[in-house]
């Protein structure tokens, strides 16, 4: 049995004569290692969109907090809601970059599930009239949600597309206007559910359609 031949060797070697495929990926392949691209750690990417999710939500409730935006009583009755919150964020965005995170992926969706249905049945009845239209939250979600977003495509393009890694990247994303709905709505379960929920799907469907016609600079799994 002939010895396996080692990669140096075949990417240094001359194609054959009548093997013009050979060559073509020969010449493909070394072009990649010329280009000498520095590998992206999978984990630094997810700790990225992490805070770019969830510590973006964060940062908004201490900025409302100093400016008087939301009183501490409010923060300490959502407390627990903005936890949840926190860790779906947390869970969805390491399960969307793990090249082996299956789990972490079906434990995000999990959480996601729970923090919705969480979110909608704590409103149960309104905790005051609102000044603004209902919209306004479906677009303040949107827009809150926009730089996690472009962090998600840009870590997603790292390997090759999956529909679930990007639902779930999509998830990790969404919760940061679900946690600036948490601080700044005081609406009850309906409006949570076809305004804030609702802006929570819709961002997570763009990222799928977007990463999905975006070309990956890898095609690991």
């Amino acid at each position: 049995m002939k010895p396996p031949m080692d990669l140096d060797r075949l990417l240094t070697q001359d194609p054959a004569r009548d093997s013009a495929a050979m060559a073509r990926v020969l010449a493909a392949a070394r072009g990649e290692l010329a280009l000498r691209r520095p590998a992206r750690r999978w984990r630094t990417q997810a700790v990225w969109l992490m805070a770019a999710s969830a510590g973006l939500g964060l940062l908004a409730a201490v900025v409302m907090f100093a400016v008087g935006a939301v009183s501490g009583p409010l923060l300490l009755a959502r407390a627990p809601l903005l936890t949840l919150l926190v860790g779906t964020s947390a869970v969805c965005a390491w399960g969307a970059l793990s090249p082996k995170g299956r789990w972490a992926r079906r434990l995000g969706m999990g959480l996601a599930v729970a923090s919705a249905a969480a979110l909608v049945l704590a409103r149960a009845t309104p905790h005051g009239p609102s000044t603004l239209p209902e919209w306004v939250c479906t677009v303040s979600h949107l827009a809150i949600g926009v730089v996690p977003l472009v962090v998600a495509l840009v870590a997603l393009r790292g390997a090759v597309f999956q529909p679930l890694r990007a639902g779930v990247a999509g998830l990790a994303v969404g919760s940061t206007g679900a946690l600036l709905g948490e601080l700044a709505c005081e609406q009850d379960g309906r409006h949570v559910l076809t305004h804030h929920l609702l802006a929570w799907v819709v961002i997570t469907a763009v990222l799928v359609v977007i990463s999905k016609s975006l070309k990956p600079r890898s095609y690991a799994p």
